[in-house]
């Protein structure tokens, strides 16, 4: 099982791996569901943390539609996680009507290099749920997707979960209120190896 932690800070990661996180999603401002850290703070925590770092890839706070401006940010800030060395990124682009933007996706997956990348819960969203995350596995445009299966628990969401667990070759990481003391009657009810939370651990 992997326990992902949210985190805003340095401190909280470190504080998280001490706890046992398997892996740590990295991020500032979690008030706003979390934005793009500092460099400052990616390459402290690649140098301090010995388990995987996935740093979150937003802008800013608010919708998932990005002008071209916001998504030459995205880029650019993709192409200093290569250079530190991250594990990973977060991130999550719709067009106004809430569907995938899989144009600026594509945009993505041509910058990522090795990195990982994981579409966050700006899925949820969607009015195509299932189908857009099939897509996205079966283009090679993510490794993961984070999600509550369209609720604001991932109890709630179970039903969706269960819809998607056995893609073939992508994690599903579940999400939505998952704290270490609901997290082992969760993960008994759905194949799903992969959980994300701030109280995760």
């Amino acid at each position: 099982m992997i326990r992902e932690a949210a985190v805003g800070n340095l401190r909280e990661a470190l504080w998280a791996q001490e706890r046992g996180a398997e892996r740590i999603e990295l991020c500032e401002n979690l008030a706003e569901e979390g934005t793009t850290p500092s460099y400052g703070t990616i390459k402290l925590c690649k140098k301090l943390l010995h388990i995987p770092v996935v740093v979150m890839i937003r802008p800013r706070g608010g919708d998932f539609v990005y002008d071209d401006a916001e998504f030459q940010v995205m880029l650019e800030d993709i192409r200093i996680c290569r250079e530190l060395g991250v594990d990973g990124i977060s991130t999550g682009i719709l067009k106004e009507d809430h569907t995938v933007d899989f144009e600026k996706m594509k945009r993505i997956d041509e910058c990522r290099g090795e990195l990982k990348v994981t579409f966050h819960k700006a899925i949820d969203e969607t009015p195509d749920y299932a189908e857009a995350i099939k897509k996205l596995s079966e283009m090679g445009l993510i490794d993961r997707v984070l999600t509550s299966g369209q609720q604001e628990t991932a109890v709630q969401g179970l039903e969706k979960l269960r819809e998607i667990q056995n893609i073939k070759g992508l994690e599903v990481v579940a999400a939505g209120r998952i704290t270490k003391d609901n997290l082992p009657e969760l993960a008994a009810k759905v194949q799903i190896q992969s959980f994300h939370g701030k109280k995760i651990v």
